[in-house]
């Protein structure tokens, strides 16, 4: 039976018509390895994992008292997962949904062992100290993940993504920024059509997949590294600190072995420079 605490729902008029808020906050009791979902229009949504049993959720928005009116703000419990979702209703009926306009927060702490869904369609995503699967995506904003332990996928139309210390694979691509991906143990693919990629690999190579149309890549590996790598620019210089056995070397184009070979190395820009560091 679901279990949750009290529902806190204020409508505020704060003077001017644009300046109202609607807030809820609840509190459910759930077992670990459960999953959160976040489905929002426009908002901003920060997770973090916390040694609890409970999934705190609270939400806020702001906006025209118009807007508010048909905002749904709501979250709810089915088994152990835990549903959170801010959405505007649309003109032509309850289920078709229109474009949140206001200024959106939602912030939620879980268990630390917990799946993670997010979606927004207009904010920055963080998700920090957790256990288990990740799945990250905004259409107009940064994603941030910070000390997570398991796959994340990470994906924005319109910032930079910044992803330290994973445990776990990560794909991370944004069409309009940069993409950092620091001490991942496990496999890496970075990917922008407007910024640079850092990589930088804490462990085994397990396959690093790093491109970009518009900017420089890094990639930062440990001096055992092992990988059969490529590296193809059509706009800057390629450089290793790590001695590459080089069955081609030519301008803008570099593929061979390092340590003798082993996964797949593969970083490509079409407007800037290439550098492979050792690892501090």
């Amino acid at each position: 039976m679901t279990r949750y605490s009290a529902i806190a729902l204020v409508l505020l008029a704060a003077g001017p018509a644009d300046a109202a808020e609607k807030t809820v906050e609840r509190t459910f009791t759930v077992s670990p390895g459960g999953s959160l979902i976040v489905d929002a229009d426009s908002a901003s949504v920060h997770v973090s994992g916390r040694d609890t049993n409970q999934v705190t959720v609270r939400m806020s928005a702001r906006g025209s008292e118009e807007d508010l009116a048909t905002a749904k703000l709501d979250a709810f419990q089915k088994d152990d997962g835990v549903t959170v979702f801010m959405r505007q209703q649309g003109k032509r009926g309850w289920f078709n949904w229109s474009s949140w306009h206001g200024d959106g927060q939602i912030e939620v702490t879980v268990p630390r062992h917990y799946g993670i869904n997010i979606h927004t369609a207009g904010g920055n995503v963080e998700l920090t100290d957790s256990v288990g699967p990740a799945t990250l995506r905004t259409s107009g904003g940064d994603i941030v993940a910070k000390n997570l332990n398991g796959i994340v996928e990470a994906k924005t139309s319109g910032g930079g993504i910044f992803a330290d210390t994973i445990r776990g694979d990560v794909d991370a691509g944004t069409s309009g920024g940069d993409v950092r991906l620091l001490n991942v143990d496990g496999k890496i693919r970075g990917q922008t059509s407007g910024g640079n990629v850092h990589c930088s690999l804490a462990g085994i190579n397990r396959g690093i997949s790093a491109t970009t149309s518009g900017g420089s890549i890094e990639l930062t590996l440990p001096r055992a590294t092992t990988a059969n790598i490529e590296a193809v620019t059509s706009g800057g210089g390629i450089s290793s600190d790590l001695p590459v056995a080089s069955t081609e070397w030519q301008e803008g184009h570099v593929k061979g072995t390092i340590n003798g070979g082993g996964p797949p190395i593969d970083a490509r820009t079409s407007g800037g420079s290439i550098s492979v560091r050792v690892a501090n």
